[in-house]
């Protein structure tokens, strides 16, 4: 004996029955939880960011770091770790667990107009204001140079100086009409040429004993060009729509229940699946019925 399509399948008309016989927990549920979840949100420990701006100069010979490397830099241990050590970050926690809490707090990010934009987020304004203010501070302490590296940096020093004194009085010698080289009287055309040469020559030098002692000394809080800011107001941790999602999620949840219940209690009307339950049951601890 066949079964007809409409006895053994679940209808439209089935589906919306059981939605209303259940109305009142599918409307209030949702609208209990979504209360719960915006008291809740409101309850959550306020954010605030202090924003600052950096224009890092145009990379030279003597000077690696570039505003993206530097990006990078804000977030590594060698900026955290003082930082945690002075504000005692993550007490009692491994030294890698303060470093991931503290680096959440921080984004550094490189714009396409080239300046580094920093934005740190504490629990208070001035809190953030000062963890901005100490970020910095790590960083430019991290861009001076270390023991081996201002060792050959100030030998290079030297050398350009020695370098531009020596191209700076040859260039004199040239520029005298009647220079000779090799014991020859120079042309107008080789004269011109060895002026441009020994010109660009200088100009290296000249770079170089300009560049090398700033590199020396570390980028200075010169760079910053919007200090960190004293924020105003908290970040919206978007309460409401914490509610709306709390809400349609347990409603979703809650619509699945009542779903289940019911195959539930339409599966008790058949003999096997009636044994499952009562097999399911006593596999579960509870007492069969």
């Amino acid at each position: 004996m066949n079964v007809e399509p409409e006895e053994s399948e679940v209808s439209l008309l089935d589906l919306l029955l059981v939605v209303a016989q259940n109305i009142k927990l599918l409307v209030l549920g949702p609208i209990v939880v979504g209360l719960l979840a915006l008291g809740v949100s409101y309850a959550l420990p306020q954010s605030f960011v202090s924003q600052a701006i950096l224009a890092l100069p145009i990379p030279l010979q003597t000077q690696t770091q570039t505003a993206t490397q530097a990006a990078a830099m804000m977030v590594s241990p060698l900026v955290l770790d003082p930082i945690i050590a002075t504000y005692k970050i993550g007490e009692g926690k491994p030294i890698q667990v303060a470093r991931d809490a503290l680096a959440k707090q921080i984004k550094a990010v490189v714009g396409k107009d080239g300046l580094l934009r920093l934005d740190v987020t504490d629990t208070s304004a001035t809190q953030a204001q000062a963890l901005a203010n100490a970020v910095i501070d790590g960083w430019l302490s991290s861009t001076v140079p270390g023991k081996q590296e201002r060792e050959d940096l100030e030998t290079r020093l030297e050398f350009a100086q020695n370098g531009l004194k020596s191209v700076t009085a040859l260039l004199d010698r040239l520029a005298v009409d009647g220079a000779v080289s090799l014991g020859k009287p120079l042309t107008r055309g080789e004269a011109g040429t060895g002026l441009v040469a020994v010109g660009e020559l200088q100009s290296h030098y000249l770079a170089d004993v300009l560049a090398i002692p700033r590199t020396l000394q570390g980028l200075s809080r010169d760079v910053v060009k919007q200090p960190p800011t004293l924020p105003t107001e908290p970040v919206s941790n978007k309460k409401s729509l914490i509610a709306v999602l709390a809400a349609l999620g347990s409603g979703f949840v809650l619509l699945l229940f009542v779903f289940m219940r019911q195959a539930w209690v339409n599966a008790a009307a058949d003999p096997e699946a009636a044994l499952k339950q009562s097999q399911l049951r006593r596999a579960l601890g509870f007492k069969s019925k």
